[in-house]
């Protein structure tokens, strides 16, 4: 359940609480003021009709005026009866309009007063009777009740009302507030939140936004870095494939021609040893040459994308012929020199990762131009990833983490999910960077 239908909830609650304490208190003070009225009515009009027969009564027609004078009276009725109980003449009180309901009336009428005064007239004993009738009293007082019973049930509506928009203005913000949190965690570090507004909020708002420009600057900082680390990485490449070329090249030349003399010798045996060195020397150099194509791969790039890719391509195709390998390369122009070695090193890093680790029947690379992004996406067949414990500890995850800081040195996206049947995917999206917005 929502705080919102919580809190609004429990308001409510209290609010029909404070209606029925009110409504209960009302009610009881219009049962005391009816009983109060009552019979003040009551006792004036007996004190009345006493005074009147305080002097002499020769006939009835003069009791029929004391009893007419109770005519619309608010509260007390009035009749004459003779000695037989038959009435002579009644009195009724005034015509309600809007009398109270039923239930009000039997739940707020004061007790029943009655009184008779008898009279003693010659030849026409009779006696004067009195009754109380709260049901004008009732009326008065159902209509003040009603009118502030709803007086009442119009505040509380208001207050709900007003709770429900001061609620609903809050849980706005904090739902700001979320989607503000969840685009800082996706990266979107340029997200503001409003200052205007409540100064609890305001204040949240400008801590917010201040975390959101150091985070903004630390991810500009860590960019920076990780461009330059990959820069580092690439010099030191450079380095060590040099110093193959340059210092062991020139020894396993000296290797195979020394070897090639061996072999001349006149010697079966001398022959045979110059013969095992000589193709020892070429085996390390073809591995050299390998390790060399794999350090430096910028010069491939020179002739273009897709023409390094597929240089890789080939050069796996031939040492595994069992791997049927499927390439698609539609690289538009855009892509600046350290966005295509960041290409050219994802498809490297997976194909050895694919071809050593899961014995893949088919390997699939797909390049494709999508407007101001670079799609990157490598698939296979094989065995999938391997479990968490050996993949924190192999190459193959070393390599995965080293591909996932190079799409994001150039803010770009980077997935690594295993296929349903095994096997696995690889997508990096490049942005089309340029060497302005890298410098």
């Amino acid at each position: 359940m929502s705080i919102q239908v919580r809190a609004l909830g429990t308001i409510a609650i209290l609010l029909v609480l404070a209606l029925a304490c009110g409504g209960t208190l009302l009610l009881l003070d219009v049962r005391a003021i009816a009983k109060v009225e009552v019979y003040t009515a009551f006792e004036g009009a007996k004190k009345s009709v006493r005074d009147t027969l305080q002097s002499d009564v020769e006939h009835t027609v003069t009791l029929r005026q004391v009893v007419a004078s109770f005519e619309g009276q608010r509260h007390v009725r009035a009749a004459l009866v003779n000695e037989k109980g038959k009435v002579i003449v009644s009195s009724e009180i005034g015509h309600l309009e809007h009398p109270a309901p039923a239930w009000f009336a039997s739940l707020l009428s004061p007790p029943k007063l009655s009184a008779e005064i008898s009279i003693n007239l010659p030849k026409y004993p009779c006696v004067v009777k009195l009754t109380s009738d709260p049901r004008s009293e009732l009326a008065e007082a159902w209509s003040h009740a009603r009118d502030a019973f709803v007086t009442m049930l119009l505040l509380c509506s208001a207050t709900m009302a007003v709770v429900w928009l001061a609620l609903a203005q809050a849980l706005r913000f904090f739902r700001r507030f979320q989607m503000g949190l969840m685009a800082v965690s996706n990266g979107s570090y340029e997200t503001r939140l409003d200052t205007r507004g409540p100064p609890e909020f305001a204040a949240i708002a400008r801590g917010f936004n201040h975390m959101a420009e150091r985070l903004a600057d630390f991810s500009q900082s860590n960019t920076r870095l990780q461009q330059q680390i990959l820069s580092v990485q690439e010099d030191e490449r450079a380095d060590i494939a040099r110093d193959l070329h340059d210092e062991v090249g020139p020894y396993l030349f000296a290797i195979q021609v020394d070897a090639n003399a061996v072999a001349r010798s006149q010697n079966p045996k001398e022959r045979e040893l110059g013969t095992a060195i000589r193709e020892a020397a070429h085996h390390i150099q073809h591995h050299v040459k390998a390790l060399l194509r794999q350090l430096r791969p910028v010069m491939g790039l020179d002739f273009g994308l897709e023409v390094s890719i597929s240089d890789l391509v080939s050069f796996w195709s031939r040492r595994n012929p069992a791997i049927r390998f499927e390439l698609a390369v539609a690289a538009g122009p855009g892509m600046d020199r350290r966005s295509e070695e960041v290409a050219y090193r994802i498809v490297q890093e997976s194909l050895s990762n694919a071809v050593r680790h899961g014995e893949p029947g088919m390997v699939r690379i797909a390049i494709t131009d999508e407007k101001d992004h670079l799609l990157v996406c490598i698939e296979d067949d094989g065995g999938g990833l391997r479990s968490k414990e050996q993949a924190d500890m192999s190459l193959g995850h070393m390599g995965l983490t080293g591909m996932e800081e190079r799409v994001r040195a150039l803010r770009g996206s980077f997935t690594v999910e295993e296929l349903e049947g095994g096997g696995v995917r690889i997508r990096a999206l490049l942005p089309k960077v340029r060497e302005a917005e890298l410098a």
